[in-house]
């Protein structure tokens, strides 16, 4: 028996004192019992599988096991998801067969993903032993379904025993409409604290595996807007490519673990380009409520005090120990808390969810928008005004770039970053002749404007140290001479992107 769907959920984790009320709700909601799921995790011994995005699972339901393929997509809620039932005599593992996905879409993806997979090499890596309790819940719309899962990971790779807790609500789309999940998951943020978590059950057990407490920080990944037939396909690609990057990291970062830097900063650059993004989807009059423009705001003043020392630590430094000079000890981030105590908060859960109902495809079935082929056109013409404006300022700037004060040149840094993050958005509606050349040097530029601000933002912060440390002078001599030197490349590759042709 065979079932094909697609898979929209929303995994929340909550404080260890929420556990049961959460278990009452989901009680007094119809579910009485519990359900032991036990699955093992199909891969191949380095994670072929999982690093592309793909899961192979082998779960007993009950009597019933039930083999699943999932395919991860651009939106981290939603997945491919292709189950076959199979024949089984009591709690013996059934014979399995990756060929059994064959004949559905979830295998074309893996092909593409994967052409060279050595299915030979397949084998259980992890085991997922689960009570689940759950209970189907009507809305105006449609059914959707909670699962309070409470047990364990297992993992025994190389004769490695290791375990990890599991204790999480998943609130799926049944039936109806996507935006039913995200306004039953805002509820369960406000009444039980919860907060929202991207990680699989997958993504975990392989952790375990590795011996790591998370994955890599997530990056900005390419966009194709080539072939979407409606604007709303075009505006749901957008909002999730920012999503993409930041979900992943704050969940990451909310696990509460040490050496976050480059989450942190992944973090901050995925809500950077958000901000880009809805200047442009401001024109079509998708907007932020106003509480949640106020959230936006103390988010970036937030995040922003955790400033990383790289540039102090990893150039400034080794300078100075040439030259037996004083190494700079920087407090930094030590006297902050770590950001999870911030990202857990439900402020700021709220507002991710704000951002996911944006989202037009989530309210109301894909299937309902009608092809416009004026639509793009449309969008193509605002973006060009929106670049072209912001070019005309800094084409505005370079003449006097020479006398310039070090705070306009900030001013300039940010506007290019702008710049910057809306080619990524819209390279589709460029000239794929003059891209190249014109974002590898607005990227140069940007490199050099950044040093000069790290630079600028060292002096500062250096010189109110040296007032009771008068060794550090020395520092603040090498500083004032870079900033001079970098100024001037900055200066330089400024003029030379004035005269590099336009991109769009």
């Amino acid at each position: 028996m065979q079932n094909s769907s697609r898979e929209f959920e929303i995994k929340l984790l909550f404080p260890e004192n929420k556990l049961k009320p959460i278990e009452q709700f989901i009680i007094s909601r119809g579910g009485v019992r519990r359900q032991h799921l036990l699955a093992d995790y199909i891969d191949t011994p380095d994670f072929l599988l999982l690093n592309a995005g793909i899961a192979f699972r082998l779960r007993r339901e009950g009597r019933e096991w039930v083999q699943t393929l999932k395919i991860s997509t651009l939106n981290p809620l939603d997945r491919i998801e292709h189950n076959v039932r199979l024949e089984a005599n009591g709690a013996e593992i059934p014979q399995w067969s990756i060929s059994y996905h064959y004949e559905h879409p979830a295998w074309q993806e893996v092909i593409k993903r994967l052409p060279k997979l050595p299915i030979n090499n397949l084998s259980a890596q992890f085991r997922i032993d689960v009570w689940r309790r759950k209970a189907c819940i009507n809305t105006r719309s449609g059914v959707l379904e909670y699962a309070l899962d409470q047990g364990f990971i297992y993992s025994n790779i190389q004769g490695a025993p290791k375990t990890e807790l599991i204790q999480e609500l998943e609130i799926e789309l049944k039936e109806g409409h996507a935006i039913d999940v995200l306004n039953h998951a805002k509820a369960m943020i406000k009444r039980f604290k919860a907060r929202l978590d991207t990680r699989s059950k997958s993504e975990r057990g392989y952790l375990l595996a590795i011996g790591k407490q998370v994955s890599p920080a997530n990056r900005a990944g390419a966009i194709k807007l080539k072939k979407l037939k409606t604007r709303e396909e075009m505006i749901s690609l957008l909002i999730n490519s920012c999503l993409a990057q930041i979900l992943p990291n704050q969940s990451a970062l909310a696990a509460n673990f040490e050496g976050y830097d480059e989450h942190l900063h992944q973090l901050r650059v995925g809500l950077r380009r958000l901000k880009t993004l809805l200047k442009y989807l401001s024109c079509q009059n998708i907007l932020l409520s106003d509480e949640g423009g106020v959230i936006f705001t103390q988010v970036f003043s937030t995040l922003g005090k955790y400033r990383d020392n790289h540039y102090v630590s990893e150039v400034l430094n080794p300078i100075l120990k040439a030259h037996n000079g004083q190494p700079v000890e920087m407090e930094a981030t030590q006297n902050l808390p770590h950001p999870s105590i911030f990202l857990r908060q439900a402020e700021f859960q709220l507002f991710l969810l704000e951002i996911m109902s944006l989202d037009p495809l989530l309210a109301t079935p894909s299937q309902v928008f009608r092809s416009n082929e004026k639509f793009e056109n449309i969008i193509k013409k605002t973006v060009y005004k929106i670049l072209n404006k912001t070019f005309q300022f800094f084409s505005e700037q370079v003449p006097k770039i020479d006398i310039l004060e070090d705070e306009a040149l900030h001013t300039l840094r940010k506007k290019l970053k702008f710049l910057r993050y809306s080619l990524e958005f819209f390279k589709d509606f460029c000239r794929q002749d003059k891209f190249t050349p014109f974002f590898k040097q607005l990227s140069l530029t940007l490199d050099n404007l950044g040093n000069f601000n790290d630079i600028c933002v060292s002096i500062t912060r250096i010189e109110l140290m040296a007032k009771s440390d008068p060794l550090l002078l020395f520092a603040i001599g090498w500083l004032k001479a870079e900033r001079l030197r970098t100024r001037g490349l900055c200066e330089s590759s400024i003029k030379k992107l004035s005269r590099t042709s336009l991109a769009w």
